[in-house]
């Protein structure tokens, strides 16, 4: 499994979210999705996006819609990106969180 790990600053977190959940459908069709997470401090303005991928192949194919779903959620969101990293996913313990 692999990750695509980006993170955000924003002014107003429930207009973030918004923005998120709106390209969560177009991501989740795309090959070698696995899961995602969203994750906000919004008292700090502080967000960060979690995507897990099957293969290293998926992630790396992946680049330019994920790219431009990103651009889109902040776009639309209020938001700004920081960065984005890529990582192999080593261990992994407990149930993934729902919801």
């Amino acid at each position: 499994m692999f990750a695509r790990v980006s993170t955000y600053r924003t002014d107003d977190a429930g207009k973030l979210v918004d923005g998120f959940d709106r390209v969560t459908g177009p991501l989740e069709q795309m090959d070698g999705f696995s899961r995602a997470y969203f994750l906000i401090d919004r008292e700090g303005g502080k967000a960060m996006s979690i995507t897990m991928w099957e293969t290293e192949e998926a992630l790396s194919a992946g680049v330019e819609k994920a790219n431009e779903l990103r651009g889109q959620a902040t776009e639309s969101g209020g938001g700004s990106i920081e960065a984005v990293d890529h990582y192999e996913i080593a261990l992994t313990a407990g149930t993934p969180a729902a919801g």
